[in-house]
């Protein structure tokens, strides 16, 4: 029988596939500054609500401070690493990018099991090693026949420290949640997305335009992004907070598989015979990684 916490990983897994395809969809035409401004409007007041909640709902004195701040190095590492993903992408072609960043569980699942003392059964870790070694390729190929080929060394640096940065990242948030409730962690959120936000959007000088856009169609699409990719985002700390982050990470990871299948059939993306054998070896792994 499958554990919940794979159950979870899976949701997210479909929900953050899904997403994208929506995104790719309806949201052409809004940059990349304006889609993290959207974000941060539309999320912020959702994680207020958790704060509100954990402060009403939890006895403070049971909850210790050292896994609030495994929550912020942890919270700080999601959000911050996904904003220089998006500087990375603007500097150098998907095909390196995504190949690179693509491998992050690898070092989450090493650290998960040699500092955290996870303890995976052999069939699982080969299947964590079949996804992340097949959306590798996948990132790779992908954006090959999507005619990417920039490279750039600030491209390539960026890619490396958001591989560092997600990698490291993934043990904070499991030791946070280790400690602490879902809801407490979800509640460190107002603390670090103000600042992160504000500095992103200040490096890259946006305008008023730009953070305060006019609420068009594919803004509103862009806000229903935001809050089905957040939806995501609770189904995958959820798994974390009850299973074995070595496994949760790369499951997770493999949300590529969804999109790609949904641009297929929705978009009308063409597949080479190449991607169709990787997203094959994903779904292999998948089921390896996911045996109890």
């Amino acid at each position: 029988m499958i554990s919940t916490s794979i159950l979870l990983a899976l949701t997210a897994l479909l929900v953050y596939g899904l997403t994208q395809v929506l995104a790719k969809r309806t949201v052409g035409t809004i940059n990349s500054t304006s889609m993290v401004a959207v974000n941060f409007l539309v999320t912020l007041p959702i994680y207020i609500v958790f704060l509100v909640a954990t402060l009403v709902l939890l006895d403070a004195e049971t909850l210790e401070l050292e896994y609030f701040l495994y929550a912020l190095v942890g919270a700080s590492t999601a959000r911050g690493g996904y904003y220089l993903y998006l500087e990375a992408l603007e500097k150098g072609a998907v095909t390196m990018v995504g190949s690179i960043t693509a491998a992050y569980p690898a070092i989450t699942a090493v650290l998960a099991i040699t500092v955290l003392g996870e303890d995976i059964k052999v069939v699982n870790g080969l299947g964590i090693v079949v996804i992340i070694a097949s959306m590798i390729g996948l990132s790779y190929m992908h954006g090959r026949s999507s005619g990417e080929h920039g490279f750039s060394r600030s491209a390539l640096v960026l890619s490396m420290v958001v591989l560092l940065v997600w990698g490291f990242g993934g043990v904070f948030i499991k030791l946070s949640l280790s400690g602490i409730p879902l809801i407490a962690y979800l509640a460190v959120y107002p603390f670090i997305l103000p600042p992160i936000a504000f500095a992103y959007l200040r490096h890259k000088r946006a305008t008023r335009e730009m953070v305060f856009p006019k609420w068009s169609v594919p803004v509103l699409a862009a806000a229903a992004v935001a809050i089905l990719w957040q939806l995501g985002y609770f189904a995958e700390t959820g798994a974390i907070s009850t299973g074995e982050a070595a496994i949760v990470f790369p499951l997770v990871s493999a949300y590529p598989i969804v999109t790609i299948v949904g641009a297929r059939l929705f978009l009308h993306e063409r597949l080479t015979i190449i991607d169709w054998a990787l997203l094959m070896c994903v779904v292999v792994g998948i089921v390896l990684t996911s045996v109890a």
